[in-house]
């Protein structure tokens, strides 16, 4: 068998957030700017300077947070490793003998799981690690003890190859 070497990373590219996180840093920095450098009142009642930078600190700190998220997925020979970034300090592996089945599926972020990130649904869809609405393909792994974990992916062509692979060296015995 060849050896499986995939690796796939993905970002949070939900425009609105990133939308309003910006707006709300440009309005704040023009506030700053206006009031404590310029020395002119932000609005009819301005807030004092040090709440401004509070603020403003904040909500850069929420902008670097956000650019920061990341979904890491690397599959190989010995199974499927996931962080997600910055929730997960350290990476996760599951090895191929842990599973009763894997395969990918078309899910509904919204409707299956409440949103993107690390979520979890029901007891029929269990959790999922997605990053945006931009993909609703996932790799679906059926643990041994019945539970369900789905990843999500942008390159599910890729990952049935691996899978195919997979099922037939007998790594995951489907249905045992």
């Amino acid at each position: 068998m060849s050896i499986i070497d995939f690796k796939e990373v993905q970002r949070f590219k939900t425009w609105w957030a990133w939308l309003a996180v910006a707006a709300l840093n440009v309005l704040f920095i023009y506030a700053i700017v206006q009031q404590i450098f310029l020395g002119t009142p932000f609005g009819p009642k301005p807030a004092p300077d040090y709440v401004l930078i509070l603020v403003e600190l904040f909500l850069l700190l929420l902008f670097i947070f956000l650019i920061s998220i990341k979904l890491k997925t690397r599959i190989t020979d010995a199974g499927i490793y996931y962080r997600f970034i910055p929730f997960h300090f350290k990476e996760t592996f599951i090895e191929w003998h842990e599973l009763k089945d894997a395969y990918l599926r078309m899910y509904d972020s919204f409707n299956e799981y409440g949103g993107w990130g690390i979520r979890i649904g029901s007891i029929r869809t269990g959790k999922a690690i997605n990053t945006s609405a931009s993909s609703n393909q996932g790799l679906q792994l059926q643990f041994n003890d019945g539970k369900l974990l789905l990843i999500g992916t942008r390159r599910p062509d890729e990952i049935q190859l691996i899978l195919d692979a997979v099922i037939a060296s007998g790594k995951i015995n489907r249905g045992v």
